[in-house]
Order: structure tokens, then C-alpha cells, then sequence
């Protein structure tokens, strides 16, 4: 009974309201500029009025922004919470995190058995739009990993006919995986295209980025995947490799052997065929950290069931284990390093940067680890203001939705940060959220804070129920 309790404590949604933000700073993410002293008016979930003297009607509830700083709501281009507790325990954490926009990439389920797949997403879905539930905006629902087994020669009839039935299913993108073969990431990439969708994800082992690219890929997730073509070694990796971890002496010669002259050959390819690069450092971070036990011991953990936080440790322990020596460490540390740099390099070279966080792998925190993202692209090199550019304004144009999200503009949907510091001078102030509006429906600092007691008081609801 006490888990049922706990499952039914959904956070309560918000009423829509007109709203006026007055006396706030507007944090400008195209410009990366800051313009003082703005009134931001919202009616009917949308903002009608930007500006020093934007007049307020009366009737509206006034949230005094002075000394405040007013962003776009960030969203996270690559998550995961296909799962029965999202409502209870995931959704909220990214909202008080001042996520209102997700890209969910794994959103149907290959097995009718399992509790929650489609079909359920499109219901969130359509239950946040309503506001009958709290969370982030589902701007794209993905299909499960599209991963043969090893060797199995998928025809071309059957690679476009799984993408007209998964289109059929409603899913928004096709997600590949490092099993595909390149012949049949081109059947994928072309059938989803054809139909109005895309492909994007993991690529093949057997394919470069740039043949990927030059296949119809849309995004490449995770840095891990360029770093495995910038190497003299790469032809032979990539035709021996069965897995998406390189074997330490691999790693560290794609740390050693390092060529940054086929990244920029990369780069330029990505460019010429638009396809944006979403490298989820804090995947990453959990390797090179992994024997770290500061690290480890992250107060955020209260906000996880305790089976997977027991599976994020074991996770961590089989990546120390792989070498456990100071040298072996080390070279793990500079492959993260590594792909910071490339990051970088890529956003210099004009690939477009996305924010994502791989939410729910070892130790990416929901909602949180938005935040330690945007740290990491700044730690990369990009700006403060180029980092919330990744997370607002550019997935928006990245999904063809810039006319109506990402930036804090008249005629664009109120999804919106109220934050108590300029993130444009330091990017952790992006952490310090006062208040969060979801389509016109505030939810102030205490509302923040309770659904976060809710979570907490769900988990450990969970893990009393589960222990022995």
C-alpha cells in the first residue's frame, strides 16, 4: 500500500494563468547579451508583450523579477524515462531543473510486455500539453534501437519496412544503434526521410561519422563515436570492434594517436549535411571519475530508487575494473578530456552543438545533470552564452520549432527560467532556479521544492517496499 501511496503522489499540475514577469532581466541567447529592466507578459500560455514598458493588464498575477534574470526553458535533446515511475519521480525532477523540452530516445518498446511503450508517451504526451501533468514538453518520441544481431544481413525490405511500421506507430525519429550495418543505415536514414522523419543515434561500428553523415544521419549522439574515427587506427577498430567500449590499449591509442586533421574532415562533412552532434559528456565523466569517491558519493542519489543506484555503482566498479591502474585510469581521464576538446573544435568548426544528457545512465541525474552538462560545454570552450544557446535557441531550430520555442520573444510559447543570478556571467547560475513556467503554468520555488519532497518521499516509499 505504502508504494501505491507513493506512485499516486504526482505533482500536482499548475492552473494555466496570465502571468506578467516585471522588472526582469532577459537573458538574450542569440545575442548573448543580457537587456535590463523588461516586463514579460503571458496570456493564454504564450508571451504577448516583451519589454521596459510592456503594459500589464489588470487581473494578471505579477511575479516581481527585480534583480532576477529570465531565460528560455532548456531542453535536454537526449533522454530516457520510458518507465512506469516517470510521472512520479522523473518528470518533476527535470521541471524543477527547468527542463521543458526533452527528446526522448527510447520511447517505444520492442517487447508488447513491457509496462510502458509508446503509446503511453504519446499519452504524457498529450497530458502535459493539457496541463492535467507536470513535466517537460515531449518535443520528440524516438523508436527503440534499431540493433540486428551481429552478422544477421538485414535486406532492404525489411530496414524500410520497420521504418514505415515505427512510423506508423507515431514515433518522431528513428534511433540507430552500433549493430546496424552501413547498408542498412541508408535504407533507414532515406525511408525516414521519405516519410518525414529522421534518423539519429548511435552509429554503426562499421561506419565512419562521415559515411554516416553522408547517409541522411540527422544527430550524432555522444563524443565517444567521433573520437573512435580520429585515429590511424580507426579502419581496423572499426571492423573488428563488437563493442561500443574499446578495450583499454584501443583507448589509449585513440588518446596517443589522436589525428585532429580527420576530425576537422569530420567536421566539415557534418556541415555540409547538417547534421547537429549531441556529445552527452557526462557519460563520459562517469568513466574518467568512476574510482573517484567524491564523485561517487553524490547527495543526489536521495532522488533514485535504490536498484539503480546499485546499478550505477556496479557500472562504475566494471569501468575501474577494466584497469584499474593509475596509468589505465589516467588514459580515461584524457579520452573524457579528450572529447571536451573535440566539442569544442566541433562548435568552432560550425557544427551544431545539443545539449543531452543520456538522463538515467550512470550518474546522469534527472533534470540535474542538465546543469552539469552545461557546465561541461563551457569547461569545452564554448561560452556561457553558447552553452544556453545548445540547450534553448538550437534544438528549437534543430526540430524546425525556433518559430515558437528557445527564445523569450512575443508570439513564442512561455517556457521560461526565472533564475536568481546572470548565467551569462557564470554558467552554474543557471542552477539557481527561482521559478519555472511550463506553457504559461508557474511553478514558484516552494511548488519546486515540494515536488522534490514528493520524489524523495516516492523513492523511499520504493525501497522500503523492495527491501528484504
Amino acid at each position: 500500500m505504502r508504494v501505491l501511496v507513493a506512485l499516486l503522489l504526482v505533482a500536482a499540475p499548475a492552473a494555466a494563468q496570465d502571468l506578467a514577469v516585471r522588472d526582469v532581466h532577459v537573458v538574450d541567447v542569440e545575442a548573448g547579451a543580457v537587456v535590463p529592466d523588461q516586463t514579460v507578459v503571458i496570456a493564454d500560455g504564450q508571451i504577448v508583450a516583451v519589454g521596459p514598458d510592456a503594459p500589464v493588464p489588470d487581473g494578471v498575477d505579477v511575479v516581481d523579477g527585480r534583480g532576477r534574470y529570465l531565460m528560455p526553458g532548456l531542453w535536454d535533446m537526449h533522454a530516457h524515462f520510458r518507465h512506469p515511475v516517470a510521472p512520479t519521480i522523473i518528470l518533476p525532477q527535470l521541471v524543477a531543473s527547468g527542463v521543458t523540452g526533452v527528446r526522448e530516445m527510447g520511447s517505444e518498446c520492442e517487447n508488447e510486455s513491457d509496462p510502458v511503450c509508446l503509446d503511453q508517451m504519446l499519452a504524457w504526451r498529450e497530458q502535459i500539453e493539457a496541463g492535467t501533468l507536470v513535466g517537460p514538453r515531449l518535443i520528440e518520441l524516438s523508436s527503440f534501437p534499431l540493433n540486428p544481431p551481429w552478422d544477421y544481413k538485414v535486406t532492404e525490405d525489411q530496414a524500410r519496412g520497420i521504418v514505415r511500421e515505427l512510423h506508423g506507430r507515431g514515433v518522431d525519429l528513428i534511433k540507430t544503434y552500433y549493430r546496424l550495418s552501413p547498408e542498412a543505415l541508408g535504407w533507414v536514414a532515406d525511408e525516414a526521410e521519405a516519410l518525414g522523419i529522421y534518423a539519429a543515434g548511435h552509429l554503426p561500428l562499421a561506419m565512419t561519422t562521415a559515411e554516416a553523415a553522408e547517409a541522411g544521419v540527422r544527430s550524432v549522439e555522444h563524443a565517444r563515436d567521433l573520437l573512435f574515427d580520429c585515429f590511424p587506427g580507426s579502419a581496423a577498430f572499426r571492423a573488428e570492434a563488437r563493442s561500443q567500449n574499446p578495450p583499454p590499449d584501443v583507448m589509449r591509442a585513440m588518446v596517443e594517436d589522436h589525428d585532429p586533421a580527420v576530425c576537422e574532415a569530420t567536421f566539415r562533412v557534418m556541415v555540409d549535411h547538417g547534421v547537429a552532434y549531441v556529445p552527452t559528456h557526462v557519460t563520459r565523466r562517469m568513466d574518467a571519475f568512476a574510482d573517484d569517491p567524491a564523485f561517487r558519493d553524490d547527495p543526489r542519489r536521495r532522488y533514485l530508487p535504490a536498484v539503480v543506484w546499485d546499478s550505477w555503482q556496479a557500472d562504475a566498479d566494471r569501468m575501474v575494473a577494466l584497469d584499474p591502474s593509475p596509468e589505465g585510469r589516467e588514459v580515461v581521464r584524457r579520452f573524457h578530456r579528450l572529447g571536451l576538446d573535440l566539442t569544442r573544435r566541433a562548435h568552432e568548426a560550425g557544427v551544431t552543438v545539443l545539449l543531452g544528457t543520456d538522463g538515467g545512465d550512470t550518474y546522469s541525474f534527472f533534470g540535474t545533470s542538465a546543469h552539469d552538462e552545461l557546465d561541461l560545454l563551457v569547461e569545452a570552450g564554448l561560452s556561457p552564452a553558447e552553452a544556453l544557446a545548445a540547450a534553448t535557441i538550437r534544438p528549437a531550430e534543430f526540430v524546425g520549432l525556433a518559430d515558437a520555442f528557445g527564445t523569450v520573444d512575443v508570439g513564442k510559447h512561455a517556457d521560461l527560467v526565472l533564475l536568481g543570478a546572470d548565467p551569462l556571467a557564470d554558467i552554474r547560475h543557471a542552477r539557481q532556479v527561482e521559478a519555472v513556467i511550463v506553457g504559461g503554468r508557474l511553478h514558484n520555488r516552494p511548488t519546486l521544492d515540494a515536488m522534490l519532497d514528493d520524489v524523495e518521499a516516492a523513492v523511499a516509499a520504493m525501497d522500503e517496499a523492495e527491501a528484504p
